[in-house]
């Protein structure tokens, strides 16, 4: 069955290469702006920030959890990290601490409430999704407050380059190897697996179940928090609306990969090529001039064609 399992799950990765192969190829007829090295640099660093959140919620699906809550949680810390830094003239970097630690306390609410009660984890991340949107509104009144003044090495990460590569883009494929080695390698991350595929069996087998599910959320609320200090260093500005949407674009990356929504699989490379996919689409909409509604049309008919597929391939087998 674990071989099985594995065949599937490449097969999986492969044909999503191939289709990413044929679209560039189409795209780079229709459009001689598409196959341009500014053209697809700018379009995978302007995905970094969600590949952190995408990371973060394959881990949570594969232990049959969901997190609406990452894309406010990202604006909430950049907002935390604007608000200190602003009004309160904090170090920036201190100021960015903190606002990774607000991402990881209220990912550690989603664990606790999600491990210690029977309420549905997607009611939970929506209440946390609200609480954390609400809270960076609170911080900014609203508006958006500007990083200009904060020190150079601030902005490196979101900014700087190594040649001709962002180091935005090198900080999100070390982060995608290293998770996509623990969720393979690491027998504490594929405890997560064995909790999403069967809760009771995994038990039965001596797994914490409770310690599984809030370090999972408590994973994904630091790599959004990451995620806002990233976002904040990229623009040099702290937006309370700078996730909005970002959730949904991490789940349709992570379903598409191969991650179902009801738990026990998932891969961080198959995760990765879902969201260049959904990228590279989104980019070559804008390049076709298609309008701005018409994108969230498809990307909505993207992620329920992925599960549609997921839910057909796991009754076949």
């Amino acid at each position: 069955m674990q071989k099985i399992n594995n065949l599937f799950k490449t097969f999986r990765e492969a044909a999503i290469l191939i289709i990413f192969v044929v679209f560039c190829i189409i795209m780079t007829i229709a459009s001689p702006y598409f196959l341009t090295w500014s053209n697809i640099s700018s379009t995978i660093v302007g995905m970094c920030s969600n590949a952190f959140l995408a990371i973060g919620m394959t881990v949570v699906l594969a232990a049959g959890g969901i997190d609406l809550s990452v894309g406010s949680v990202m604006a909430m810390a950049g907002s935390v990290i604007g608000a200190l830094f602003s009004a309160a003239g904090m170090n920036i970097f201190a100021a960015a601490l903190i606002g990774v630690i607000t991402g990881v306390l209220v990912g550690l609410v989603n664990g606790l409430i999600c491990s210690k009660t029977s309420i549905a984890p997607m009611i939970v991340t929506l209440g946390t999704m609200n609480v954390a949107k609400g809270l960076a509104m609170v911080l900014t009144q609203g508006t958006s407050i500007s990083l200009m003044s904060a020190p150079e090495a601030y902005s490196v990460a979101g900014q700087g380059t190594v040649g001709a590569i962002p180091i935005l883009i090198i900080i999100t494929l070390i982060i995608a190897i290293v998770f996509g080695f623990l969720l393979k390698k690491s027998t504490s991350m594929r405890k997560a697996y064995y909790v999403g595929s069967n809760e009771q069996a995994a038990d039965y087998s001596g797994i914490n179940i409770a310690k599984v599910k809030i370090g999972v959320y408590v994973l994904s609320g630091l790599l959004a928090g990451i995620a806002g200090i990233l976002t904040t260093s990229r623009f040099s500005v702290a937006s309370p609306t700078a996730g909005d949407g970002a959730e949904m674009t991490a789940i349709s990356a992570a379903v598409i990969g191969g991650a179902s929504v009801t738990g026990g699989s998932g891969s961080i490379l198959g995760t990765m090529l879902g969201l260049l996919l959904l990228s590279f689409i989104n980019n070559a909409l804008v390049l076709l001039n298609v309008s701005v509604y018409w994108q969230e049309f498809i990307n909505g008919c993207i992620l329920l064609v992925a599960v549609l597929i997921d839910y057909f391939s796991r009754r076949k087998k």
